[in-house]
């Protein structure tokens, strides 16, 4: 995949694993974001500049009360950031959820579950590439994993891509990308005993704040 060009956007992550939050931050570096990552809490606000930040993503094991009150500081420093919830706690899909943000077009595109079948809908001729993602927790971590399922140039009109084995049918989720466009969507459920980890129930991750220049 082609780097983007720079300064696309400026992100900061917040979640608890440092894996992948440090994964993240290289996947996102490496397209052409200003990305940095943290894992602790309650020194954001003194260790970021937020009047630079352009879009805040939150992870699933950030405390609701946490994430309330951070938002609210954050807020009083740059009313005009934005904040986004993290769709699962795997790098290639926060890397790819962060992309579709900043696309101005997402492409179209619908999931028959049944058949394990992708339809995406091109207008033009255009480049398209899928990408399935899916995640495995490996205690004390969740572990992410990415396949390219799909890469060709299309004719305009309404195309069936198969989602191979490899995909599990649990925690998957795939990238569609047509021309500059992506769009990210879960195709498998979450399984209740991943749904069920709170921070309460994982050792302390290792502490992490990344202090990358954003240009």
């Amino acid at each position: 995949m082609d780097a983007m060009s720079t300064n696309q956007g400026r992100v900061l992550i917040v979640g608890r694993s440092t894996a992948v939050l440090l994964d993240a931050v290289a996947l996102l570096r490496g397209r052409g974001y200003a990305a940095n990552a943290s894992n602790q809490f309650d020194q954001l606000l003194t260790d970021y500049d937020f009047g630079s930040v352009d879009l805040v993503v939150f992870g699933g094991m950030v405390p609701p009360e946490k994430k309330e009150r951070l938002q609210e500081q954050i807020l009083a420093v740059n009313p005009h950031v934005t904040f986004l919830p993290g769709l699962g706690g795997v790098a290639p899909l926060l890397a790819a959820q962060i992309e579709q943000f900043f696309c101005a077009v997402t492409p179209e595109f619908s999931y028959d579950a049944t058949s394990r079948v992708l339809h995406v809908t091109t207008d033009t001729v255009a480049k398209v590439a899928v990408q399935g993602i899916w995640g495995t927790f490996v205690p004390p971590e969740p572990v992410g994993h990415e396949i390219s399922v799909f890469e060709a140039e299309l004719d305009a009109g309404r195309h069936a891509i198969p989602i191979p084995p490899v995909v599990p049918s649990e925690s998957s989720f795939v990238a569609v990308r047509v021309g500059d466009g992506v769009a990210v969507r879960q195709i498998g459920a979450t399984p209740q005993a991943v749904r069920a980890l709170t921070p309460g129930s994982l050792p302390v991750p290792e502490p992490i704040s990344t202090r990358l220049p954003w240009m």
